[in-house]
């Protein structure tokens, strides 16, 4: 998987990496789901980037955190 952040593409692994270098904790949560075709049993993963006192939830997932922590704001510099 990819993501794109201020323009760029970077493969998961790349801003996972990046991530633990600026102190977060990658936790990986796997859980089974029962699929409504066939009545098969899969397995799905979410990462989460964790750091002090974050729990696992939506703004935690790894891409989230990637964006917000990355992302470089664009802004007209002031005239001197």
């Amino acid at each position: 998987m990819e993501i794109n952040i201020n323009g760029f593409e970077y493969h998961r692994d790349e801003v996972l990496e990046a991530l633990k270098n600026r102190g977060y904790l990658i936790f990986k949560q796997k859980f089974l789901s029962k699929q409504q075709i066939r009545d098969a049993e899969t397995e799905e993963n979410e990462i989460y980037a964790l750091k002090g006192q974050d729990l696992p939830g939506e703004s935690t997932k790894w891409h989230h955190v990637a964006c917000r922590e990355f992302k470089r704001l664009v802004a007209k510099p002031p005239l001197l």
